[in-house]
């Protein structure tokens, strides 16, 4: 059988040498990573600070408490700003891995760089209105209500 026989293919992701793959798998990880800490952290600290042994326990300082939960919070969020980053870049990076360009993004997410920087801004987006309404219930929600 020639070489000629053989159709050739063309790579799907003819760009993949623009974006490393650790860029893609920190803009598609990051968000949910930084949720899950999050939400861990905050139940974790409250936990203790309200309940530290078989009875509850008093706080000696609701702010430090409270300080350190929006501590928490903020580094999630600044860690979903930066996942997100990354994947807009790279998804700049190889918006013209298809035809039609930037204008045929959402309906060309094919090729594993287009497809994970797309995934990585939408779980970046979803993951940051879990972060937020998480942030907003540390800011809301009484400490250590008896």
């Amino acid at each position: 059988m020639s070489d000629a026989a053989i159709p050739s293919s063309a790579h799907p992701a003819p760009h993949r040498a623009r974006v490393g793959f650790p860029v893609l798998l920190f803009g598609a990880a990051a968000a949910p990573i930084f949720w899950l800490g999050q939400l861990m952290l905050d139940y974790s600290v409250s936990a203790t600070a309200c309940y530290g042994s078989d009875h509850p326990t008093t706080i000696s300082s609701v702010t430090t408490l409270r300080a350190t939960l929006i501590a928490f919070d903020a580094i999630a969020v600044l860690a979903v700003i930066a996942g997100a980053a990354a994947s807009l870049w790279a998804w700049r990076r190889t918006s013209a891995e298809k035809s039609g360009g930037a204008s045929h993004a959402l309906e060309a997410g094919e090729g594993r760089t287009r497809f994970l920087a797309l995934w990585g801004l939408m779980s970046s987006l979803w993951f940051f209105g879990a972060i937020l309404f998480n942030a907003i219930a540390s800011v809301a929600v009484p400490l250590c209500v008896r």
